[in-house]
């Protein structure tokens, strides 16, 4: 059994997809809060539900029982209730899945992270840091993936925009390579790692298939529109005033990140033989985009 945490998330529901693709027998540990329609497709994929929450200990014991590997993608950033927060939900929660999970003879834990080196002081870090940290210090086998900026978050309506109101922006100059990755692949790479030896007790940093600047990636959106987009360009010293002053944790949070990705200049880390497969590309994601919200196929 595999215990699937953030499992009504975009990345986490994805894993469950892909587990169950393979015959894995899944649990998902949603909240009595979670979108009812994301739990009924938890379970027409055919995945066991189990409701708790990761600020409760007691649940946590009971959605580890059986288990043999623990995937987390918890994180509150898109989807804080009342009662999270970073140090509460990201971290303190996290750990305290470890120790449930060290607690019912779990096997394996898998923490999707990000490389938090890159990116100014935030309590999203703070959180993560923590996280990792614990996790290294024994009792459970574990596997922490650092992957890269997500294109349907940093290349979607949120933070980028949508091309076909030909209005999007980028942060700082926008000519630092960015080793861009489609959220799906993350998936595949955390599945991957629940039967690879090579996985285990060890930090896993990986890039997209390319690394191209934020101008590129505008370029490329042009192309699949075939029109110019007008560009707003946020500079690099206002995310960084926006950062310094924030007291809000996820003002703090949100400006460290832009501001991260502003100064990123990173090609892709390589994939190890044993974890390559081929990735989804930007050009392949901005026509998909696109098409997708023109209504075409």
């Amino acid at each position: 059994m595999i215990l699937v945490v953030g499992a009504t998330g975009h990345l986490g529901s994805e894993i469950v997809r892909r587990l169950r693709q393979r015959g894995e027998a899944v649990r998902g540990l949603v909240r009595t809060t979670s979108d009812p329609e994301k739990i009924a497709q938890l379970r027409e994929a055919g995945a066991e539900v189990f409701t708790g929450n990761i600020r409760d200990r007691a649940s946590l014991d009971g959605a580890c029982k059986g288990v043999k590997t623990v995937i987390s993608t918890v994180t509150i950033i898109a989807t804080a209730q009342p009662g999270d927060s970073f140090q509460d939900t990201d971290a303190a929660g996290t750990i305290s899945l470890i120790e449930a999970a060290k607690d019912a003879g779990v096997d394996h834990f898998i923490f999707v992270s990000f490389d938090h080196s890159r990116f100014p002081d935030t309590p999203l870090t703070d959180a993560k840091r923590a996280v990792e940290h614990h996790l290294k210090e024994g009792g459970i086998d574990y596997t922490i993936l650092h992957p890269p900026l997500y294109m349907e978050t940093w290349l979607g309506p949120h933070l980028f925009g949508d091309p076909n109101t030909g209005q999007v922006k980028i942060f700082g100059k926008g000519d630092g390579h960015v080793p861009y990755i489609s959220l799906n692949d993350v998936a595949e790479v955390a599945v991957r790692a629940t039967s690879l030896p090579s996985a285990r007790n060890a930090t896993i940093a990986f890039g997209g298939p390319e690394g191209i600047s934020q101008n590129d990636a505008v370029r490329m959106f042009e192309e699949a529109l075939g029109q110019p987009l007008t560009v707003t360009a946020i500079p690099e010293h206002a995310l960084e005033n926006q950062w310094m002053a924030a007291t809000n944790p996820f003002e703090k949070t949100f400006a460290g990140l832009m501001l991260g990705a502003a100064r990123l200049d990173q090609d892709p880390v390589p994939m190890e033989p044993d974890l390559a497969f081929e990735m989804a590309t930007v050009r392949e994601f901005a026509n998909k985009t696109v098409h997708s919200t023109k209504g075409e196929t």
